[in-house]
């Protein structure tokens, strides 16, 4: 059994080698799809010792909910060609840390699925003045709620990317007609979203992306966040928390959704 990390990135060249070493530690192999970066994201990841290949694409596709399902199953498929029934996929995002995951919890021959609760990190104002190339220096304050998100998926042939905006594997049909059995899902571990937190720069960045270039999906929300990196409270009004707290369990976490999130 062997464990195969896949990535879509784009001008992560701050954070990129701390995300691929936080997920090698689970990961056997990692393949990445470049977005068109215009950093050194595609060098940082070529040296990396863990990562077999890198799809560089040198067009920015301007429909960026079909890019977004489109480019992850590109390497997906690249990735699976050296793959086996009994192997893993998990799916990450360049700015997403996974922490206290028990890899054998993927040797359970009737699990399928591995969830991770995803803390979401935000800049508050004792920390504002670092940039994002300083961001491991905070001591991360992170949302009191979390998203159950579905990571590691057990190689099956319906495991794909084929939605619009699609970030995780399944679409919930198929996942209804594949889980059976409520117990071959299991959670483990815990992931730290640094996107909201990386600096107040980057935080306008995403802002602009969303609101300007993505399309109108997500451009409202977005637009009214600009100018407001520094929180006192999380994006969905609950109080912010230390990351090692949440780690150690000594504060209670709430489910955002209270149900998975698939597409």
């Amino acid at each position: 059994m062997k464990v195969f990390g896949i990535a879509k990135i784009r001008n992560e060249q701050h954070i990129i080698r701390d995300t691929l070493d936080s997920w090698a530690g689970v990961c056997d192999e990692i393949y990445v799809y470049d977005d068109c970066s215009s950093d050194s994201t595609p060098t940082i990841c070529l040296a990396h010792p863990k990562v077999k290949e890198v799809i560089h694409s040198t067009l920015f596709d301007p429909d960026r909910e079909r890019a977004e399902w489109f480019n992850r199953q590109a390497v997906w498929s690249s990735a699976r060609r050296f793959m086996g029934p009994e192997d893993w996929v998990v799916y990450f995002d360049g700015d997403e840390h996974l922490y206290d995951f028990d890899r054998s919890a993927l040797e359970n021959p009737h699990t399928q699925i591995i969830a991770c609760p995803s803390y979401d990190a935000y800049v508050t104002q004792e920390d504002a003045r670092l940039d994002e190339w300083n961001y491991a220096k905070r001591l991360p304050w992170v949302a009191q709620e979390y998203e159950f998100c579905l990571y590691f998926y057990r190689n099956r042939p319906w495991i794909n990317f084929h939605l619009p905006d699609q970030r995780n594997m399944s679409d919930h049909a198929t996942l209804r007609a594949w889980i059976t059995d409520p117990a071959m899902i299991q959670m483990e571990g815990k992931i730290l979203h640094w996107g909201k937190g990386l600096s107040v720069r980057k935080w306008e960045e995403k802002c602009r992306y969303y609101a300007e270039t993505f399309g109108p999906k997500y451009a409202e929300k977005w637009k009214a966040r600009m100018g407001k990196a520094v929180h006192e409270m999380s994006d969905f009004g609950l109080p912010l928390v230390r990351w090692p707290d949440v780690r150690a369990g000594e504060v209670e976490t709430f489910n955002r959704k209270g149900m998975p999130l698939i597409s």
